[in-house]
């Protein structure tokens, strides 16, 4: 259960990485 959550963790602060990188570079191409 402790490294399925940990797992879990893992991908969510991957995803808002990524999802952040996105946003950022998407602002940086508007500008």
């Amino acid at each position: 259960m402790l490294t399925l959550l940990s797992h879990f963790a893992f991908l969510t602060s991957v995803l808002t990485l990524t999802l952040a990188l996105f946003v950022g570079l998407s602002k940086i191409k508007i500008l």
